[in-house]
């Protein structure tokens, strides 16, 4: 960060981390003031007590927050620091990095020290649902399905998590389980039966990773998948390492800036809730679900010349 004297950096580490549970607390600290310097202010802290940490420094008057945690540590952090003057940094780690991928962060946190180091603060637009925040998507059928089974299956390191994660794929594959939902969006009425729906924090780019190609355009991306044979999930998987997902016939893509989600109307049985993710975290949402955008919510610490 240039001129970094000038501003009161704080960094939050989730220190349950993977990364910094290989190399160490104290290989972790000094990895941070080598690249911010001595006076940055450091906490390695368990996840559950990061948010009361924040919501202190906050009560301080920081200038840059940098967490460094996975995309679900990130947006806890992200719905404390919205609408205040304070800069978000994202230090990455955790298994996806979804967010931290989309700004162009590097996966190695030596290197993405230094683009913080001599980052740019952008405004940038966050979403809420229910009036829970989220930066990159919120998903519903199949991947809440899967992060359950994951968890259920355990996992002690970030290998073991990724091949839970195959496993628990595979199984809601060959189930895959269509929902009948209500989709109400920017008024218009739709319904759909789906196994999966993504409602994503500005529109993804059709590229291998799902990530948005800006955002700062205030809009909501909605995406929903066709009822297939296990054959056409294979061949979307492989759409979607080329990079060519959106040509593929059984996705459907929508947009809007307010989604407001019910189960379908004649179907009574678990009317009054759903389960999805958030940010890669598993929740359970009261019905009917609302979903919207919130534009230049965030500042937020981009690598120089990302194009965003």
């Amino acid at each position: 960060m240039a001129n970094q004297e000038q501003h009161r950096t704080a960094v939050v580490i989730n220190r349950q981390a993977g990364t910094v549970r290989s190399m160490g607390e104290t290989a972790a600290r000094q990895l941070i003031a080598d690249a911010l310097g001595a006076e940055a202010d450091v906490a390695l802290i368990d996840g559950a007590g990061i948010e009361d940490h924040i919501q202190q420094l906050l009560r301080d008057g920081i200038d840059r927050l940098i967490v460094g945690g996975g995309d679900g540590t990130l947006a806890s952090a992200a719905g404390l620091v919205a609408g205040s003057q304070t800069a978000l940094g994202i230090l990455p780690l955790g298994t996806m990095n979804l967010m931290a991928q989309t700004i162009g962060m590097a996966a190695d946190p030596t290197t993405a020290l230094v683009q913080l180091r001599e980052a740019e603060v952008k405004q940038v637009d966050a979403a809420r649902a229910n009036g829970r925040l989220f930066l990159h998507h919120v998903s519903f059928g199949l991947q809440p399905r899967m992060v359950r089974i994951r968890e259920r299956m355990g996992y002690s390191s970030r290998l073991t998590k990724m091949l839970a994660a195959a496993r628990a794929t595979f199984a809601v594959l060959l189930d895959p389980q269509a929902q009948r939902l209500g989709l109400r969006i920017d008024g218009e009425p739709l319904e759909l039966r789906t196994p999966g729906l993504i409602v994503s924090n500005n529109v993804y780019e059709n590229a291998m990773m799902l990530k948005q190609a800006r955002l700062d355009e205030g809009v909501l991306g909605i995406y929903a998948l066709e009822p297939m044979a296990l054959a056409s999930y294979l061949r979307l998987a492989i759409d979607v390492l080329r990079g060519r997902w959106r040509d593929n016939v059984n996705v459907r893509e929508l947009r809007g800036t307010a989604v407001n989600l019910t189960r379908h109307r004649r179907l009574r049985r678990d009317s009054r809730s759903i389960r999805a993710t958030i940010d890669g975290e598993l929740t359970l949402f009261d019905l009917p679900l609302s979903i919207e955008s919130e534009p230049g919510a965030l500042r937020l610490l981009v690598p120089r010349a990302t194009g965003l």
